[in-house]
This record gives C-alpha cells, structure tokens and sequence, in this order.
C-alpha cells in the first residue's frame, strides 16, 4: 500500500461515482466486498454483484447525482484511506419537489485486497439531504435527538 495508490484508487472512486455507470463502479470492488454502509441501504451488501442494485438504485433516485473531493486521508500502513466529499443532486423524480441537495460525507475505504476495495463504508447527513429536498420538515433550533423524536411526533 502506497500513497500514490490510495490516491490514484480515490481519483478512479469519484469518477466511476460521477460517470453513473455500474460497472465501472463495480470494476473498483473485489468480488468478495463487504459493503458496510447503511445510512443509504438498509442493510450490509456481501459481493460485488450485491452491490449493483446499491449503485443502481443512485442513479434512479438521484440522475444528476455528483460528487466531488473536499480532501482525502490516508492512512498507509493500515491500508485505509477516507474521502471527505460534497454530494449534491436534484430530489428523485417521484419526490415531486424539483428542489436540490448540497452535503459532505465520506467514502471510507477500510480495505483492499488484489489492489481492489475488499471492505467500505460511508457517513454522510442523510436527514440534511431530505430536509434540502423538502421531504423532511426543518430542524429549527432542535437538537439531533430532540429533531428525530419531533418526526415521530414526540415531545422532546
């Protein structure tokens, strides 16, 4: 594991993610990925075939999906490397707000093997996203905890 790889591998991340084509995305992950994020998906995804529907349903929900680097670190001798990003897009079709989203998150890539990503994960603010996109009513001066309870109509 080098320097020049984690960066090169990021470069070639972001733009696979841009070019909305799966299997370029797909070419990036061993066979055998464990596809941990699920702030998106609801659940683990365990092969690169797994992961198609994941990169598949981006593209449907978010056509003008983009994101771009903020900065990338690395850590070498453990192999890992995480990419702060902005992700910005339009609101699904079938949300019917026309509105768009601007956030940061990450990619966090937590191993490689045969110099293709063997385990991921990402954070980004998802509850953001849907309140830019008018799905989710505005946070006000609510803290984290107190704004989600508010979503289920409690008293916080």
């Amino acid at each position: 594991m080098t320097p020049e790889f984690l960066r090169d591998f990021a470069d070639r991340w972001l733009a696979a993610w841009n070019s909305h084509d799966t299997d370029q995305v797909l070419a990036l992950l061993h066979p055998d990925v464990a596809w941990e994020e699920t702030v998106f998906w609801p659940h683990s995804l365990y092969g690169r075939e797994a992961v198609r529907a994941y990169a598949d349903a981006i593209w449907r929900a978010m056509p003008e999906y983009q994101v771009e680097e903020i900065q990338l670190f690395t850590a070498v001798d453990d192999g890992r490397a995480l990419v702060l990003f902005r992700q910005r897009g339009a609101a699904p079709p079938a949300l019917g707000t026309g509105r768009r989203f601007d956030v940061q998150g990450c990619d966090i890539f937590l191993g490689f093997r045969d110099g293709l990503l063997s385990r991921y994960t990402a954070a980004f603010e998802i509850a953001g996203m849907l309140q830019q996109l008018g799905a989710l009513p505005p946070r006000g001066d609510r803290n984290g905890g107190a704004y989600l309870l508010s979503l289920l109509g409690s008293k916080a």
